[in-house]
């Protein structure tokens, strides 16, 4: 592979995580060839403009000076370790008082957007390209992303996408409601507008970075729904068949065809079209829990999950004269928590990962062995017991946050069951009403509970092996025993939650009082597992909100409304 790029994606407006995965050393040894980071863009000045945007004295100068040494620091040490260098960018994101001063020119009157059609845009990413080009020569390329702009770190900057926001979507309501009423969605379409702003955008960026400057391009295809680019084949194949190749143009795709989710199906878009790729895998994965309790992934990213029909998995891509290699994110993803105090789960993931992509010849398995024996000076038995632990984590996992019955009918959908649960967050009523509804209209709520039933008994064996495991590091043999019985009482509490969610929404008092009983017995658990000194930070009864909105109910205040409103008739779950 030309390719095997890592990056830590530290949560945007908080301090940067501690991590071996930043040192270029450690990347070096796991056989990664090249670092990303991310705000390189930020710190250009676009004096070339004769706009200061930086004016001496101003908060807007000091931060650029605060801010400028770190992205040349970062740039230094991964090129003393004989890595490339890239960094990640978000479009369009400007300084404030460049997009005052040509704001006539570049923005939509009404809407204050930032629009591509506007001569003046793409200007302005001239000089910035050109800029970055002169200002640091030892970065080989750039990782850009379109539809999402996060400032949390730059503060006197603002931005928005470049694609316009038009055009039909499956959306989650249109989804839902098509589904409960046994129609099947219709076939979505996108906007012409849409691909054609696309075109344009990589058209310029392949003039510019790749012909002008010789920089090596990855345009990220990602977004979330599957009538986009990232998903849909035919989209993809419309966008980039419009854009001539280059030696120095890739894109970088999911290995998912959603977001990195259990029960999706693998990105149809890879190996196809005219264009190179590299894989996108996350290893510390922000919808199941981000290493605080066991998450072994890699066999079913190498091999393919358990629920893929085909089984499909990097072992069936990387062969692709087409694949030039991986994008990992080792550390990162998501907002907020939780918050780890050891990367061994996370680590495990890239260590396994790396090898692989580095000798396809070889099984995960015998990668896996390697991280055991040699890395955790297990012994042969004890290695195998951990592996045991490792893979029952990957199944413990899906049944326990995702819902087959719901999931399996909905395979297709934009967000199955996966955003009920994220980052450190559980969601309540509100997150999976269409859920709930789906499963009392199809008589499918006691399956529901009984696969939780059944992750919960996963995560009680996961916890006994860890207890018989025996590490020569006794931190690490705490962290594999606290992260077990971490994920025990998680999914504990999040069972008694669908319990008392399907009882509450029924009306069946003594079964929501009984699963409330023991999901408030479970949270008393969890917090006094939460004093251990190795135990990561814990989740939250309420749900997801992006940092400075407004807090937003989840599964405890769905239990409190329960507990005011039931009186009516028990109904019987069946």
């Amino acid at each position: 592979m030309r390719y095997l790029l890592d990056m830590v994606h530290h949560n945007p407006g908080e301090p940067p995580f501690a991590t071996r995965f930043s040192d270029p050393a450690h990347l070096r040894d796991y056989g990664f060839n090249g670092q990303v980071f991310k705000h390189i863009n930020c710190v250009a000045t676009y004096a070339a403009t004769g706009v200061d945007c930086f004016p001496a004295g101003t908060p807007e100068r000091a931060w650029l000076d605060g801010f400028t040494p770190g992205i040349e620091r970062e740039i230094a040490r991964a090129k003393a370790r004989g890595l490339q260098v890239f960094f990640h960018l978000d479009l369009f994101v400007l300084p404030r008082r460049l997009v005052d001063h040509f704001h006539a020119e570049i923005c939509d009157s009404l809407t204050g957007r930032i629009l591509l059609e506007r001569p003046r845009t793409l200007a302005l990413h001239a000089v910035l390209f050109a800029e970055l080009a002169q200002r640091f020569p030892a970065v080989d390329g750039y990782i850009i992303r379109v539809g999402e702009t996060y400032l949390f770190d730059t503060p006197h900057h603002t931005g928005n996408s470049p694609i316009p926001r038009v055009g039909p979507a499956w959306t989650p309501d249109y989804l839902y409601a098509e589904t409960l009423a046994g129609r099947p969605p219709q076939e979505p379409r996108w906007a012409p507008q849409q691909a054609e702003a696309y075109v344009t955008l990589l058209r310029f960026l392949r003039q510019e970075i790749c012909e002008r400057h010789g920089q090596q391009l990855f345009f990220r295809t990602w977004d979330v729904f599957p009538d986009k680019l990232h998903a849909r084949l035919d989209h993809y194949l419309e966008v980039t068949n419009a854009v001539e190749p280059h030696p120095k143009l890739a894109f970088s795709i999911k290995h998912t065809a959603l977001d990195f989710w259990r029960r999706v199906k693998v990105n149809e878009c890879l190996t196809r079209g005219r264009h190179p790729q590299i894989i996108e895998v996350q290893c510390q994965r922000e919808y199941e829990g981000k290493g605080a309790y066991p998450n072994y992934v890699m066999a079913g990213v190498i091999d393919g999950f358990e629920e893929n029909a085909g089984k499909i998995g990097l072992k069936d891509l990387l062969g692709s004269p087409q694949i030039l290699g991986v994008y990992a994110w080792s550390r990162g993803g998501g907002w907020f928590g939780p918050y780890l105090k050891h990367e061994l789960w996370p680590d495990l993931n890239a260590y396994v990962l790396a090898a692989y992509v580095n000798d396809p010849r070889r099984t995960e398995a015998a990668i896996f062995r390697e991280y055991a024996e040699e890395r955790l000076g297990l012994n042969a038995v004890a290695a195998r017991d951990f592996r045991e632990l490792c893979l029952l984590s990957s199944r413990a996992i899906l049944l326990g946050r995702h819902c087959a019955a719901f999931d399996q009918t909905l395979a297709e959908s934009v967000l199955p069951t996966a955003c009920w649960m994220r980052d450190d967050r559980l969601g309540g009523r509100g997150q999976l009403a269409v859920v709930l509804d789906y499963l009392r209209a199809h008589r499918a709520e006691a399956a529901a509970l009984a696969e939780k039933a059944e992750a919960v008994r996963l995560w009680e064996q996961i916890e006994d092996l860890a207890k018989r495991l025996s590490f020569p590091d006794a931190a690490t043999g705490e962290v594999v025993t606290i992260s077990a019985t971490y994920g025990r009482v998680l999914f504990s509490i999040v069972h008694q939650g669908w319990r008392a969610l399907i009882a509450g929404g029924r009306g069946h008092r003594e079964e929501f009082l009984d699963a409330a009983s023991h999901y408030e017995a479970g949270w008393r658990e969890f917090r006094a597992l939460g004093e251990s000194p190795w135990c990561a930070s814990l989740y939250e009864g309420r749900y997801f909100n992006l940092p400075g909105t407004p807090e937003v109910a989840g599964m405890d205040a769905s239990l409190e409304y329960y507990r005011r409103t039931l009186g009516e008739t028990p109904q019987p779950i069946t």
